[in-house]
């Protein structure tokens, strides 16, 4: 299955080390600095959620008996799980630009890793993704190229050139990923409405310009902690947060109910339908600011398909004077 994460809010899932001035910075993978929530976070994420939502049936068997706490002699069976959670790795992240807000940044990397994951469901007939030298860049629309646009665009702290045309493989995996991601083929969809922005808003850029933008265009923020008489006790002590609209995708694996047992594996699957497909949880820190809340969708092979790209008349028309 594969399991998607829209940021409904800023996510703060925190690494053990402080960095610098950043007192607590974001988990992020050791080689590509790429941010990350890493499968136990995400997983333990997923059993509160299955908990809160009284799921009883489901929790100890795909998530694992809970720890015992100090001081409890209850006799309990301790197991993992079934339930295999990997991690949630960053699809596109949004960055700041000088036309039409921001736009959702991707990789070459990213959507390679995102393509083993759809293999993973057998889907077939999906792009390669688009090959960019290392400070180029791509976009999925000519929004952003063609006739009148200025060929280099201001993204974030980076000035990054787009080319003159859209290109094909980036505009086929927007429209999969407002599918799959959003639902925007079904208006009811909490996130349909991004559908459109997402398809034109789409760019790839190349290996030295991503991880500068996953550095620089996360959210950070101060906080002080006060007194009742409104003084300053403790801090200020900075956060790091992934920012809204951040995309993030992990796979899950399922393995097979016990024959004794008294949920089956369909059963099973179903349940975790209901607790993430289309439902906003919350995952990572400061729950109780309004942090780390995301919206799910839960993927089967069965819900997936290659979407084609549309060919629309207007990339190349010129822009009004």
């Amino acid at each position: 299955m594969l399991l998607y994460l829209y940021a409904e809010s800023p996510v703060h899932a925190g690494a053990s080390d402080s960095l610098g001035v950043l007192d607590l910075p974001v988990q992020r993978e050791a080689t590509t600095r790429y941010p990350v929530i890493w499968g136990q976070s995400l997983k333990g994420a997923l059993r509160q959620a299955a908990l809160d939502a009284g799921l009883d049936e489901l929790v100890v068997p795909a998530f694992g008996a809970p720890v015992r706490g100090p001081g409890d002699d209850t006799e309990i069976e301790l197991s993992a799980g079934l339930l295999t959670v990997g991690d949630a790795q960053v699809v596109a992240m949004p960055v700041p630009t000088l036309q039409r807000t921001f736009a959702w940044v991707t990789s070459e990397l990213a959507l390679y890793r995102l393509a083993r994951k759809y293999a993973r469901l057998d889907v077939a007939g999906l792009p390669q993704p688009p090959r960019l030298s290392p400070e180029a860049g791509a976009a999925a629309s000519g929004t952003w190229t063609g006739n009148g646009r200025a060929g280099n665009q201001v993204l974030g702290p980076c000035l990054v050139e787009l080319g003159s045309t859209p290109n094909q493989q980036l505009r086929q995996w927007a429209a999969q990923l407002a599918t799959d991601v959003l639902g925007d083929t079904d208006n009811s969809r909490p996130l349909a409405s991004l559908g459109d922005k997402l398809r034109e808003d789409l760019l790839a850029v190349g290996s030295d310009v991503m991880p500068m933008l996953l550095t620089e265009c996360t959210e950070f923020v101060a906080r002080v902690q006060l007194t009742a008489g409104k003084t300053v006790q403790n801090g200020p002590f900075h956060s790091e947060y992934l920012p809204t609209e951040t995309i993030l995708a992990a796979s899950l694996t399922l393995r097979p109910m016990p024959p004794k047992g008294s949920l089956t594996t369909e059963d099973a699957v179903e349940l975790l339908r209901d607790l993430l497909h289309d439902k906003l949880i919350q995952i990572g820190g400061d729950e109780t600011i309004g942090k780390g809340l995301v919206w799910a969708r839960l993927l089967r092979a069965e819900d997936v398909q290659a979407v084609a790209a549309p060919e629309t008349a207007d990339d190349t028309a010129e822009v009004d004077q």
